[in-house]
């Protein structure tokens, strides 16, 4: 922080955004000190921090492709995608160790800002990545899923309940744009099967079931209605639900993200 470098290379990251607020706040204050912050995105395809934030570019590696991309509406935050790619560099650990043969989204950051800065390349510069795969239908979550429908305002405050009570929640929700502090991430119908896999480390996932997310309810496990009940109640129901045996064991494979 005392030597605000110009650029900063993240190998480093957490899949657990209840324990990720210090980092936050010490990467935006790099940000907003002029230091650009390249970080690699989880190799699981999970959401992962500080790669998310956005004020700093998290990058990913795609295999099979080439050339860098700019990448939009990335739903674990990625911003810049990287082809395949070698260096002297790594061709020299390879033939040391067989590991450096492969390529990791942590080889690929440092990688991405040496080119950009090489070639004098913006983040706009880049051509957009149009490699996305096609929506598929949402079959069984892996985590516990609650359906919420009524004032979207008492959703953001049950969801904060959650996560001050140490569960690592989520939102999705097609009435916001995406809030990557808070995890109110903006997604549409078409588009939330994309959300499965980010989400996998979720102990607990609440979709607002109003606007186009309706038929979510579902393959939800539980409905909560803000028009019948306030969120001290909406939370309490959420627990004794969840304490059933019928979703048992759904809830108990979270129970390390869940009981911190």
């Amino acid at each position: 922080m005392n030597e605000s470098p110009d650029y900063l290379c993240m190998s480093i990251g957490s899949e657990n955004w209840l324990e990720t607020e210090e980092l936050g706040k010490l990467t935006k204050q790099l940000a907003d000190k002029g230091t650009r912050i390249f970080a690699a995105c989880a190799n699981n395809g999970h959401i992962v921090f500080p790669a998310a934030y956005p004020w700093v570019t998290g990058i990913r590696y795609e295999p099979g492709t080439a050339c860098l991309y700019q990448e939009k509406n990335s739903p674990i935050g990625s911003n810049l995608i990287v082809g395949d790619f070698t260096t002297s560099v790594l061709e020299q650990l390879a033939a040391e160790n067989s590991f450096f043969k492969c390529r990791t989204n942590s080889m690929a950051t440092p990688y991405a800002l040496g080119k950009m800065l090489s070639k004098d390349l913006a983040l706009a510069d880049l051509p957009m990545w149009e490699g996305r795969n096609s929506p598929k239908k949402v079959g069984e979550w892996p985590m516990p899923v609650v359906a919420l429908c009524g004032p979207f305002q008492q959703m953001k405050e049950l969801l904060a309940l959650l996560q001050k009570e140490s569960y690592q929640a989520a939102l999705l929700t097609s009435r916001s744009e995406t809030d990557w502090i808070r995890m109110v991430l903006h997604t549409t119908f078409k588009n939330l099967s994309e959300w499965v896999k980010p989400l996998e480390k979720a102990g607990i996932l609440l979709i607002d079931a109003e606007s186009s997310l309706d038929s979510i309810q579902e393959c939800a496990d539980c409905l909560i209605d803000f028009r019948k009940q306030n969120v001290s109640a909406a939370y309490r129901e959420i627990l004794e639900f969840f304490g059933t045996e019928e979703v048992k064991e759904k809830a108990e494979s979270q129970a390390d993200v869940l009981r911190l």
